[in-house]
């Protein structure tokens, strides 16, 4: 059987398979366009039992009568659904769903339409086992996709665009996984041939396997850390967790930490950050891009006027600052200490900066061709204020709306970088197409254009990445970010990943796919 919906909501199938586990999270809109989905259009559904179709109708409706009847959101200001009230209102489909082994979704563009058409209709229909296939919508090269909690299969398919069209399997128990067309078309001939479910999927698992590392290989890997304030207790602790969970995606080919390195700028935790240092050199043979925080520099991280500066204590570290290039992975890192101005917790670049990494970045170009490369903003404070209008935070639904009625605004205007719309154009005149952040201890992605007064190129797009307290700082959660570069598309994937701070383990909060093609957006909007 075979309907069409959007990607997104595909984590809802994982939910459907498994209800026991926490259901992903979707805001009312999104829960109630996968229900009607399910409603409307008879010609979407692809099943051999016409009282399957009226079965999944009927209970689709009943869904979105306990939708429309109550509902729970998460936090002011956000239409993002509770867990129980997710897990209430879908309850009517999980007894249909669970009673199918494997739920197919053939992934492509509208181009790939006749392929998906004909493989939903050979695997909906496969005699003699439980294949559900649900058909996401057909998405536009340009469009930039984004999937909240995916899981692994949404997650590999995302990385590896340039590979659909192809299907994730789901399967009732186990891991998704991806596979491309061919593999994916041989999977579902192997089935409707009368092969044996769990052998044919083993295979298919292992060619799986195997196409996600050739298509690594391919690619430029970072990691993103953070905010690891060493020297706090709790950061101390989880110093080898961390290691062994970002140890997942090697190989890397660089590292990249966005400040704060200690609690404080004492002289007895130097020799901690550097044992931690020695620790991420052996996931590259590349040294980690390094710049400061204001906690590396100021007494608990503030400064007034000239009180709380401690920037002797960086004397005897390696941090980076002007351009630092990669001739290898082709990337070009303009690294920036966004901690040189501004009072209490604020930053800055300043001008003597601006001028300081543009005339260092076009000296290095007249020796090296950066004309090929990847540019890459690096700095610890953050360039849009938080929140922004409409946000969708990676963790932590509903916080941006605690954060307005507990004096948020107030808290912002003592952490912001003072010109931070300044740093944006600069970035868009350099041609910068990633900012790497940390500073407010939150993942995040905001996709922007920024007006640059070009006639020929009226606006740039940029891509800004924020990550999370790498160490839980704080008793919050554990964050570092995968960031993925196609250097034949010129497209990227961002991996958030998120641990809550008693090592339960590390979880893909959000993939976010971004095709290099440009996204056709406006600016985004500031709140208030």
């Amino acid at each position: 059987m075979g309907l069409r919906f959007d990607l997104p909501t595909s984590a809802v199938v994982g939910h459907l398979l498994a209800p026991d586990r926490e259901p992903p999270r979707l805001g009312y809109g999104e829960i109630e366009y996968f229900l009607r989905a399910l409603l409307r259009r008879h010609d979407r559904f692809i099943s051999s039992s016409r009282y399957f179709a009226d079965d999944l109708r009927n209970r689709a409706a009943e869904c979105l009568d306990r939708l429309d009847t109550g509902h729970d959101v998460s936090g002011a200001g956000s239409d993002a659904l509770t867990a129980g009230t997710v897990r209430r209102v879908l309850e009517p489909l999980a007894d249909v769903v669970r009673a199918y082994d494997v739920v197919v979704l053939p992934i492509g563009s509208r181009k790939d339409r006749r392929w998906l058409d004909r493989f939903a209709h050979e695997a909906a229909l496969a005699p003699g086992h439980g294949l559900l296939v649900l058909i996401p919508t057909l998405y536009e090269p340009e469009v930039n996709a984004r999937v909240l909690d995916p899981d692994e299969g949404v997650a590999d398919a995302l990385k590896r665009r340039d590979e659909w069209p192809g299907a994730i399997f789901a399967v009732r128990g186990q891991s998704s996984f991806f596979l491309p067309f061919e593999a994916a078309y041989r999977a579902v001939a192997d089935l409707t041939t009368g092969g044996d479910l769990q052998p044919v999927l083993r295979v298919a698992r292992d060619d799986a396997e195997r196409g996600a590392a050739r298509a690594r290989a391919t690619r430029r890997r970072l990691l993103h850390l953070s905010d690891l304030h060493i020297g706090a207790r709790k950061p101390n602790q989880l110093r080898q967790y961390l290691r062994s969970a970002v140890a997942r995606f090697e190989p890397l080919d660089r590292v990249v930490v966005t400040g704060d390195l200690f609690d404080q700028p004492f002289p007895e935790y130097r020799q901690q950050y550097i044992d931690f240092e020695n620790q991420l050199r052996e996931l590259t043979r590349a040294e980690p891009v390094v710049v400061p925080g204001n906690h590396d520099q100021r007494i608990l991280g503030n400064r007034i006027k000239r009180l709380g500066r401690r920037r002797e204590e960086l004397v005897d570290l390696r941090w980076d600052r002007g351009p630092v290039h990669d001739s290898e992975a082709k990337i070009v890192f303009l690294c920036f200490d966004s901690s040189r101005t501004g009072l209490a917790a604020r930053g800055g670049i300043g001008t003597e900066q601006f001028v300081d990494v543009a005339t260092r970045y076009d000296t290095a170009r007249q020796v090296a061709s950066f004309d090929d490369c990847l540019r890459i903003a690096v700095l610890h404070h953050h360039p849009y204020p938080y929140p922004l209008d409409g946000e969708v935070p990676v963790i932590g639904f509903g916080t941006e709306g605690r954060e307005r009625r507990l004096g948020g605004m107030l808290r912002e205007r003592l952490l912001e970088m003072e010109d931070a719309e300044r740093f944006l154009e600069w970035c868009a005149a350099r041609d910068v197409s990633l900012v790497l952040h940390g500073h407010r201890h939150r993942p995040r992605l905001i996709s922007d254009r920024i007006p640059t007064g070009d006639k020929a190129r009226p606006s740039h797009s940029l891509l800004t990445v924020g990550c999370g307290a790498s160490l839980g700082a704080g008793g919050g959660p554990l964050s570092f970010n995968v960031i993925d570069w196609n250097q034949k598309t010129g497209g990227w994937t961002v991996d958030f990943q998120v641990s809550a701070n008693d090592a339960r383990g590390f979880r893909s909060a959000v993939v976010q796919e971004v095709t290099g093609r440009g996204d056709k957006g406006g600016r985004v909007r500031r709140a208030g």
